[in-house]
C-alpha cells in the first residue's frame, strides 16, 4: 500500500515534470487526470477519504453555478456559457473534497523531506540551464522539439529573455510551463525546507534556482510565508540564518536575474508590467462590463466569459485573477458560496504560512482556479492535510530529542 509520505511526493514530482503535457489538443492538461487517478487510487486503496464539510460545500458551490447558468441565459443579455470552462473548474477542485488518512505529523514531515528533494532537482535544472547559456549554448524549447504540438498545454509563455536585448533566457528548467509556474514551485519547495530544517546548502540551493527563473512569484510566496513564521514559535530557528541569508540576497541581486527580479518589485504601477496584468489591469477592464447591468452583478455572465473578455482585447499576458474568474463569470449568489468552498480549501492544514501564501498568490497573482498546476501546490500542502492533528507546524514544537534533554535538565535541578 502506497503511503501519504510516498504519494504527496509522487504527486508533487508529476507537477514538476508534466506540466507543459496535455491531452491531445493542447486544452486539457495531462496532469488532471493524472491527479483524478491518483485520488481514485488513493480511495481504492484506502489513504484517501471524504471530508464531510468540504464535499457538502463543493457540492453546493457544484450545483450553484449549474443552476445559475439557466438564469443567465433568461436574465443577462449577452451572456455566454462554456460547459468546457464550468465543467474545468469544477473537475480541477473536486480533489479538494478529499482528504488523507495519515494526517499525523510523522507522515507530514516525511512527505515534505521528500518533496524538498524535488525542488532541489527543479533548481538544479533552472542553474543548469543558465549555466549552459552562459557557456555558449543558445536556448532552445527541447520539449517542442520531440513532442507534437497538440500534446503540449497551448496559451503560455515558455520562456522569453531577461531584457530586449539579452541573449540569456530566464530559467523554466527546459520542463517547465513558464518561468513564474517553477518560480511558484521553487518558492513552495523553499518554504517547505524551512519547515523540515533542511541543511543550509538546500536553501541555498532552492533560492539560486530561484533567482535564475528571474520571476518573483516564488519569492512572494516565501515572503508571505516569512513572515505569518516570524509571527510564531519557529523564528528561533529562522533568526540565526537571517545573515547568511541577506548575504546570498545582496550577492544574487548583482546578477542580471535578480536585478531583474527587483525591478518586478516597484512594476505593478507600470501599465503593462507583468504584475499590473496579472493584479490590476484586468479589474479595470472588466469592471465597466460587470456593472452595466445588474442582474449581470447578481447571477454573472457565464463560465468562461471573464477569460472571452480579457482574450477580445488582444494585450498579450492580460490574464484572469481568482475573485474575477468567480464573481464575473458567477455573479454575486453563486460566487460567494464558490468562494467559500475556495477559501475553505486553504482553512485547517499543518503549516500556516504556506496557507497563507498561497491563498494570497492565488488571489492576487495566478490565474489558479481552472490550472491545475497552480491548484496541486494547495491540495498537497494544505487542504488533504486539514483538519491537521495537533497544533501547525509552526508552533515548532521540541523533537523527542529535545524534550528528553529539558526533561532531564528539570529533574536534574529537581
Amino acid at each position: 500500500m502506497i503511503r501519504a509520505e510516498h504519494s504527496i511526493p509522487i504527486l508533487f514530482g508529476a507537477s514538476v515534470l508534466l506540466q507543459r503535457f496535455s491531452l491531445p489538443g493542447g486544452v486539457i492538461a495531462l496532469l488532471l487526470p493524472v491527479v483524478l487517478l491518483w485520488c481514485a487510487v488513493g480511495w481504492w486503496q484506502g489513504w484517501l477519504e471524504l471530508d464531510r464539510q468540504r464535499t457538502w460545500l463543493f457540492l453546493v458551490a457544484a450545483c450553484a453555478t449549474a443552476l445559475t447558468a439557466l438564469a443567465q441565459g433568461l436574465l443577462v443579455s449577452g451572456a455566454r456559457l462554456s460547459v468546457l470552462s464550468w465543467g474545468l473548474f469544477i473537475t480541477v477542485w473536486a480533489p479538494a473534497a478529499l482528504r488523507l488518512v495519515d494526517r499525523s505529523r510523522e507522515a507530514l514531515v516525511g512527505a515534505l523531506r521528500v518533496c524538498v528533494g524535488v525542488g532541489v532537482a527543479l533548481a538544479a535544472a533552472c542553474v543548469g540551464m543558465v549555466l549552459a547559456q552562459l557557456v555558449g549554448w543558445q536556448y532552445r524549447d527541447v520539449v517542442a522539439d520531440v513532442v507534437p504540438a497538440s500534446l503540449l498545454v497551448d496559451g503560455y509563455v515558455i520562456t522569453y529573455p531577461l531584457s530586449y536585448t539579452s541573449p540569456i533566457m530566464r530559467a523554466n528548467a527546459l520542463i517547465g510551463l513558464e518561468p513564474s509556474i517553477v518560480s511558484l514551485q521553487l518558492g513552495v519547495a523553499l518554504v517547505l525546507a524551512l519547515v523540515v530544517r533542511s541543511r543550509p546548502w538546500v536553501l541555498g540551493a532552492l533560492l539560486l534556482g530561484l533567482v535564475c527563473t528571474a520571476s518573483g512569484s516564488g519569492l512572494f510566496v516565501v515572503a508571505i510565508a516569512l513572515v505569518v513564521m516570524l509571527a510564531h514559535p519557529i523564528r528561533r530557528r529562522l533568526l540565526p540564518l537571517l545573515v547568511p541569508a541577506g548575504v546570498a540576497v545582496a550577492l544574487l541581486a548583482l546578477t542580471p536575474q535578480g536585478q531583474g527580479i527587483a525591478a518586478r518589485i516597484t512594476e505593478s504601477t507600470v501599465a503593462g508590467s507583468s504584475t499590473s496584468l496579472r493584479a490590476l489591469q484586468p479589474y479595470a477592464v472588466a469592471w465597466p462590463q460587470w456593472i452595466s447591468d445588474p442582474l449581470g452583478v447578481l447571477v454573472g455572465w457565464g463560465a468562461g466569459s471573464s477569460q472571452a473578455l480579457m482574450s477580445a482585447t488582444r494585450i498579450p499576458g492580460l490574464l484572469v485573477p481568482s475573485p474575477m474568474k468567480v464573481f464575473y463569470d458567477y455573479g454575486l449568489i453563486a460566487g460567494v458560496l464558490l468562494a467559500c468552498f475556495l477559501l475553505a480549501c486553504y482553512v485547517g492544514g499543518p503549516l500556516r504560512s504556506l496557507s497563507l501564501a498561497l491563498l494570497a498568490s492565488s488571489w492576487l497573482l495566478q490565474p489558479g482556479t481552472t490550472t491545475v498546476v497552480l491548484v496541486l501546490p494547495t491540495l498537497l500542502f494544505v487542504t488533504w492535510w486539514a483538519p491537521r492533528i495537533g497544533a501547525v507546524v509552526e508552533m515548532d514544537p521540541p523533537t523527542t530529542g529535545e524534550r528528553a534533554e529539558k526533561l532531564e535538565t528539570v529533574m536534574a535541578r529537581t
